[in-house]
């Protein structure tokens, strides 16, 4: 009992304490529990100062500059500021993007081409001619026609033009052209067949290894303003490359007549080399992307036709190389000497080709084969080439079991030109035709070349021919009617000694211009460059033989 005594005087003071703290006021407690979760929560923080929106960079863009560029232009400025806008002449612009001779941007350019009518012996123009025509007024050699687009582009980088003797053109400036001495000045991408393309200073723009540097018409871009905003849009243009000439999208064609390496060719070569033919005249050929060579008689084993004076033809097989050494990248068979040996000997002649990967068409191992195209696709340009041998003789037709050439089925042949040319392709169209020693052609042969350009061929050329012919434009297509020689020992007239080479120059898959490179012949075999009189004899002679509508 004692010691529960002691126990209940020590646990008396706890229990007070206790009950002393149970009956503080609930306010006061709250209070405390509030002062803690305050004291729990962060600081609010300090609200940033609104950050203003850059004033946008005004851009004038001049007017005369195509909406091809102006895109570019306007994708160029998005890299380049946080903010621009496109502004017309009437505001007032930070930055002013204008077009000039001296471009401040080298990867951007704009090429105008001098043009004449395509029946003009004239090849070409100084700037210094252009330069008078343009500042010192009048001239009584020419005539400036012109649309108004054009005219205004060259005033804006040339000055207003000072010769009354300028026509603005309304219609069609093929048309306008043929009329008087006039020339005129266009786009690179606004070039026709109907016209001729013109030198300036030696450099042509047909000429896709030609620099731009060198050609005074290549205009650019000045960029005018803030040296700031000059500085960063300048950087990130000269990362595009865009200009109206662009060379990846061009290819060039040569077609030629007719390659016989027998009689008095073959005596050369064995004279004088293999290649002796070639001399002077290989650098044109394997200049172009697509090297075209009419070889109209068989390689045979044992060929004594370097003395043969028959119409019996042949070449020996080592003769092949010659065709090599001037690039050739397709051969056509529509000669009428192909089976002139036989079957076998034809059937030689395509192991020769097969064996090189060298692509023929005009004939083939049967009639089937003999129809087939060649086909290309070179920088986006579709070329599809076919052909047939109108003149025969009968056995040197493929049939459906035996080698020769293709025999003239039109309606099938204008088949598959249709059929090809709804695929895309532009199609080159060769003819063996009747053999005749003019300028002009037969008014049969204008019906039947025409027939091919009906059905969808956008060339159509004369391989028959030992004597180089006039041509015609069509709205669909063009006509060589003859090329006369390349490689055959014919010397007998002028005009069996005169040849042509015709190179077709396509763009984005467009025919755009046509050349006529001019020949002569020479001891027998061995073509080359006409002089300049010999040119201009040939050109009026050419022109003088072709139809004009």
């Amino acid at each position: 009992m004692r010691k529960l005594n002691c126990l209940m005087w020590l646990l008396f003071p706890l229990l007070i304490i206790f009950t002393l703290a149970g009956c503080r006021p609930a306010e006061a407690v709250m209070e405390e529990n509030q002062t803690e979760v305050e004291a729990a929560q962060p600081e609010p923080e300090a609200e940033e100062p609104a950050v203003e929106e850059p004033e946008p960079v005004n851009i004038k863009v001049d007017s005369l500059i195509s909406s091809s560029l102006k895109a570019v232009l306007t994708q160029a400025a998005r890299q380049a500021f946080d903010s621009f806008e496109m502004v017309d002449g009437q505001s007032g612009y930070d930055l002013a993007v204008t077009l000039g001779p001296d471009s401040s941007i080298d990867s951007i350019s704009i090429v105008m081409v001098p043009v004449v009518d395509f029946f003009t012996v004239t090849d070409e123009i100084s700037f210094d001619q252009i330069k008078g025509f343009w500042e010192q007024g009048s001239s009584p050699e020419m005539e400036l026609v012109i649309t108004e687009q054009n005219l205004e582009l060259m005033e804006t980088v040339m000055g207003p033009v000072q010769s009354d003797q300028v026509t603005v053109a309304e219609g069609d400036l093929s048309q306008a052209l043929m009329e008087g001495n006039r020339f005129s000045i266009v786009p690179f991408e606004d070039l026709r067949t109907e016209y001729k393309v013109l030198e300036v200073d030696g450099v042509s723009v047909l000429d896709k290894d030609a620099s731009m540097q060198d050609y005074p018409l290549c205009f650019g871009l000045n960029l005018e303003g803030d040296e700031q905003y000059i500085g960063q849009l300048s950087k990130v243009l000269q990362t595009f490359e865009l200009t109206n000439r662009q060379t990846e999208n061009m290819i060039t064609i040569n077609m030629t007549g007719v390659t016989a390496l027998v009689r008095g060719t073959a005596n050369r070569m064995e004279q004088n080399g293999i290649l002796y033919p070639a001399e002077e005249i290989r650098d044109t050929l394997i200049e172009a992307d697509i090297t075209h060579i009419s070889n109209e008689i068989p390689f045979v084993e044992g060929c004594t036709g370097a003395s043969d004076s028959s119409l019996v033809f042949c070449s020996r097989p080592e003769y092949f190389e010659l065709l090599q050494h001037v690039g050739t990248d397709i051969v056509e068979l529509t000669g009428n000497h192909m089976n002139d040996y036989g079957h076998q000997w034809m059937d030689y002649t395509l192991d020769i080709y097969d064996e090189a990967g060298l692509p023929y068409f005009g004939g083939g191992r049967e009639l089937e084969d003999s129809y087939q195209p060649v086909l290309f696709e070179i920088g986006g340009n579709k070329i599809a080439f076919l052909g047939c041998n109108f003149w025969g003789p009968a056995y040197d037709w493929a049939t459906k079991d035996s080698p020769g050439s293709t025999p003239p089925n039109y309606e099938d042949l204008e088949e598959i030109v249709s059929q090809l040319e709804s695929q895309g392709y532009n199609v080159v169209f060769t003819f063996q035709y009747v053999e005749t020693y003019n300028y002009y052609p037969t008014q049969q042969q204008v019906i039947d070349f025409g027939r091919m350009i009906d059905a969808g061929a956008s060339i159509v050329s004369g391989s028959q021919s030992h004597h180089p012919m006039g041509v015609e434009f069509k709205p669909e297509g063009f006509i060589n009617y003859g090329l006369g020689n390349l490689f055959f020992d014919q010397m007998r007239s002028l005009g069996m000694r005169q040849g042509i080479i015709a190179r077709h120059i396509f763009y984005e898959n467009r025919h755009i211009s046509t050349e006529l490179i001019t020949t002569m012949l020479e001891d027998y075999s061995q073509p080359r460059l006409t002089t300049p009189e010999e040119r201009e004899e040939l050109l009026q002679a050419i022109f003088e033989g072709s139809i004009k509508q």
